[in-house]
């Protein structure tokens, strides 16, 4: 890839996370469900590191086996903060 190209690339990936960001901060301000508002931010917050993943950090370019070693672990997080969301909802409506 030339070195004009990734820039371009690097720019673009840029202002794709910057659109992410702007869209983060809309979700807070939309008036939506407390949950609707959390699983949006979850699922933008996971896009975020994605993009980052495969376009910073060149996992687009790697082997298949490279990337299953290195993306793997980062389904954890956003499954965990599910779980955690639906013991807390468990937890209140116990109350």
């Amino acid at each position: 890839m030339s070195g004009a190209h990734q820039k371009k690339q690097y720019l673009i990936v840029a202002g794709i996370l910057t659109l992410f960001t702007l869209l983060e901060i809309g979700v807070v301000y939309t008036g939506l469900a407390r949950g609707v508002v959390i699983a949006l931010l979850i699922g933008l917050a996971v896009s975020k590191a994605l993009a980052v993943a495969l376009y910073y950090m060149h996992l687009k370019t790697e082997t298949k086996y490279l990337r299953y070693i290195l993306g793997l672990p980062m389904l954890y997080p956003p499954f965990a903060a599910v779980i955690l969301m639906l013991e807390a909802m468990w937890h209140t409506n116990l109350r």
